[in-house]
């Protein structure tokens, strides 16, 4: 949509060209909100997710060689924002209740938070393949009125008048094209993130897991 204040003329004001754009063009305002919005809210979550102090671990450990098990389980629910938390939670719950299925419970205490933190990332991705689209339907509809216009006519059309109705048909294929591309950016952006909190969850559990073993032998 930003693409759109770059365009020459008289009337180069953003909303001024998307309301020429036609009711496609607001769908793709209305698609570039929500995107935003989405992006934001996962950003500060994730960021949130990837910290959790070492003090914090510490405290753990701590409850832990004293016996305070529901005491430490405690302690990282009320870390409700920190995937680390949920799954440190979930291993000293199952270590006080004696199931030793470790791999399986690191695994799914994982997946769990992983899937927490992609919530609306698929409705990003798909705000990324269909905004192109969109604009690309805004510009065939647009172009079939330029033609309609042309035979009813019957040919002898200003030039300047057919240039104006092609140009306003073609801002809906930008805006989709500027959405979808800052779209897939972020949701990629945001994928990747994950990974990293992902695999730093991984290592994060399994050294926990191994004082555990220590703690309970």
């Amino acid at each position: 949509m930003f693409l759109l204040a770059f365009l020459p003329g008289e009337e180069t004001n953003l909303l001024n060209l998307a309301a020429r754009g036609g009711i496609l063009m607001a769908v793709l305002l209305l698609i570039s909100i929500i995107a935003v919005a989405i992006i934001i809210e996962r950003l500060i979550k994730i960021n949130r997710a990837n910290k959790l102090k070492d003090e914090f671990l510490q405290g753990i450990y701590e409850d832990l060689a004293a016996g305070y098990n529901d005491k430490a389980i405690q302690k990282c629910e009320e870390k409700k924002n920190s995937a680390l938390a949920g799954v440190l939670a979930k291993i000293i719950d199952n270590f006080q209740k004696q199931v030793f299925n470790d791999r399986e419970t690191v695994e799914l205490a994982i997946n769990n938070q992983i899937h927490r933190l992609e919530r609306n990332l698929g409705t990003l991705s798909t705000f990324a393949a269909i905004a192109p689209l969109i604009g690309f339907l805004g510009t065939v509809t647009g172009m079939v009125k330029v033609f309609m216009q042309i035979g009813e006519t019957g040919g002898g059309v200003d030039i300047s008048l057919l240039a104006n109705g092609i140009w306003e048909a073609l801002l809906t294929t930008i805006g989709g094209l500027t959405v979808g591309i800052v779209t897939i950016l972020f949701y990629n952006y945001l994928i990747s993130k994950l990974e990293v909190i992902e695999q730093n969850l991984e290592e994060e559990a399994h050294n926990f897991l191994a004082t555990v073993k220590n703690l309970r032998s």
